[in-house]
């Protein structure tokens, strides 16, 4: 399957750090590359379109956590062990305009 420059994008920002990130820091860190690529922001739902798609595609993993009791949910996003991260990301520097 084809990535998007959206998912490519999406996939640099989770890969960029090691350990699982909420869904909000994600959506930031995706925002502000996208600002600084001069290309439009996405809204948080179209980022967890995305999200899914890479999911079904084992690029990422998404885990939710319960806040307890009325609370609502948490959701972490965190790329899959199935690939090495430094070597994506050096692919993904090359692909990301």
């Amino acid at each position: 399957m084809r990535l998007s420059p959206h998912q490519k994008v999406l996939l640099e920002s989770v890969c960029s750090k090691e350990e699982k990130q909420p869904s909000t820091e994600v959506y930031r860190e995706f925002n502000n590359i996208m600002r600084l690529n001069g290309r439009e922001q996405v809204s948080h739902k179209t980022l967890s379109e995305l999200v899914a798609k890479l999911e079904l595609c084992s690029h990422v993993e998404v885990e939710q956590k319960g806040r307890g009791r009325g609370g609502g949910v948490d959701f972490y996003i965190s790329p899959t062990g199935s690939v090495e991260r430094k070597a994506l990301l050096d692919a993904l520097k090359d692909l990301v305009v």
